[in-house]
């Protein structure tokens, strides 16, 4: 080999090996081995971990330009892989937040359509039909009909007149929700048989009345008592955000029973 063509080479040589250490310091991870003359370069990258050999004999020298070029070729598909990866776990991360935002989303229509059942459900058009019935603070000057029957409970004296309690107010007689404790001798017309554990309870436009000795006393529901239907009269209250209904001194909520809409006594 001729001295000239002997200089050209290591020129070459001396390039290569400067546009290789040029290129290591863009590495972020670097570890170099000495053993058995090899330079081994280990790149890490997020998550993904690569590692990239270049053989280096240094008897031989560099292979010439192709191993220099297939180097930076290796180096440049690695890292396109990389940022291809990066962009897979950048849409999986979209994904899932496009998937949460639609639960949510979801979950606020359901809230909203349950509520406009409540709203719509106009629960005492469900009470028996054809029954005697006036909701609580009607006034009338004539007062019950002639089948009334005088209750006393707490010191008031009610009129009781089919399934309705009345009291004497002036000139006037005004409906009130049923005094607990009150007994009466029989039950209006109209009145729902509920089973509530061994006993039984009849329900009658917000009224609950146990048995008792042959006669009939208003009582204070369990909780747990579902009925279907609520009388005129309720009011609608929220109760941490969820609908309550509430007549007299009972408080109900809305469940649903095999795809009718109940209501459930409560504690107050």
């Amino acid at each position: 080999m001729k001295a000239g063509t002997r200089d050209l080479r290591h020129s070459l040589i001396a390039i290569a090996r400067a546009g290789l250490a040029g290129l290591t310091f863009l590495i972020p991870v670097v570890a170099r081995a000495g053993n058995d003359s090899r330079t081994t370069i280990v790149e890490t990258r997020g998550k993904n971990q690569t590692n990239t050999v270049i053989t280096h004999d240094e008897w031989d020298e560099w292979d010439g330009w192709d191993d220099y070029n297939r180097t930076l070729i290796q180096l440049q598909r690695e890292s396109l892989s990389s940022q291809e990866e990066q962009a897979r776990e950048a849409g999986r991360v979209r994904r899932r937040d496009e998937i949460e935002k639609s639960q949510e989303k979801s979950s606020v229509e359901h809230e909203a359509y349950f509520d406009a059942i409540l709203e719509d459900s106009q629960a005492a058009l469900k009470a028996p039909q054809g029954v005697y019935y006036r909701k609580p603070g009607y006034s009338a000057a004539e007062g019950p009909g002639s089948d009334v029957r005088t209750v006393e409970v707490g010191g008031f004296t009610y009129r009781y007149d089919q399934g309705l309690f009345w009291l004497h107010q002036g000139s006037s007689y005004t409906v009130v929700t049923a005094p607990v404790g009150a007994i009466v001798d029989k039950l209006p017309q109209g009145v729902t048989r509920i089973v509530s554990g061994k006993a039984s309870v009849w329900y009658f436009f917000g009224s609950f009345f146990g048995e008792k000795g042959g006669t009939y006393e208003v009582i204070k529901p369990a909780a747990g008592l579902t009925v279907f239907y609520l009388p005129d009269g309720y009011s609608q209250e929220k109760v941490k955000g969820v609908a309550r209904y509430r007549f007299g001194d009972i408080l109900f909520k809305p469940v649903f029973i095999q795809g009718i809409l109940a209501y459930q006594v409560v504690e107050p």
